[in-house]
C-alpha cells in the first residue's frame, strides 16, 4: 500500500451518487490510458506483460452512495531475466490528486500520483517511495531505471 493519505481519513463534502460513478468511470479509463502506454513501452523493449490478478475497488465515497464494487486492473512486467515490476492500482481518491499507481520492483517502490483535477486529463508524476525530493513527470521510459 501506498502511505498516501486517503480521503477516507478526513471530513469531506458530500458526493452525490453521480459524482462517484463519474469518477469511478474516470479512474478506470485513466488506468486503461496509463496501462497502454506501458504496455507499448514495454513489449518494444522486449519485457512481457501480463495481466496481474484485479483489485478491488470498493471505497467509502462508494459505498456511501451504493456505488458497486469495481476491479481495477493490474500488470506484471517481466524482462528476459526474470525481473518483474508489478503495477498496483490504489485508489482515485487521494488528496490534492486524481489518484494513485504504486510500482512494485526488485530496486524499490515506485508510486505514480495522478496530479490532474479530478476528470482532467491525466498529468502522472513518479516518485520513488522513500527518496524524498519531487516527483517527475511520468514517461514509460522511467520504466527502465526500474527493471
Amino acid at each position: 500500500m501506498s502511505d498516501y493519505d486517503s480521503m477516507d481519513d478526513y471530513d469531506l463534502p458530500e458526493l452525490t451518487a453521480q459524482e462517484v460513478h463519474a469518477r469511478v468511470e474516470d479512474w478506470l479509463r485513466r488506468l486503461d490510458d496509463l496501462f497502454a502506454r506501458i504496455r507499448s513501452w514495454a513489449t518494444t523493449r522486449g519485457l512481457t506483460v501480463k495481466d496481474g490478478e484485479p483489485r478491488p475497488m470498493l471505497e467509502e465515497p462508494m459505498e456511501r452512495v451504493g456505488e458497486p464494487a469495481r476491479d481495477q486492473p493490474t500488470l506484471v512486467l517481466r524482462s528476459a531475466e526474470g525481473k518483474e515490476i508489478w503495477v498496483w492500482p490504489i485508489t482515485p481518491w487521494v488528496l490534492n490528486a486524481s489518484g494513485c499507481v504504486d510500482l512494485l520492483s526488485q530496486k524499490g517502490i515506485y508510486t505514480l500520483i495522478d496530479r490532474a483535477e479530478p476528470l482532467d486529463p491525466p498529468k502522472w508524476v513518479l516518485w520513488k517511495v522513500g527518496a524524498g525530493g519531487t516527483g517527475r513527470p511520468f514517461d514509460p521510459e522511467l520504466l527502465a531505471e526500474m527493471v
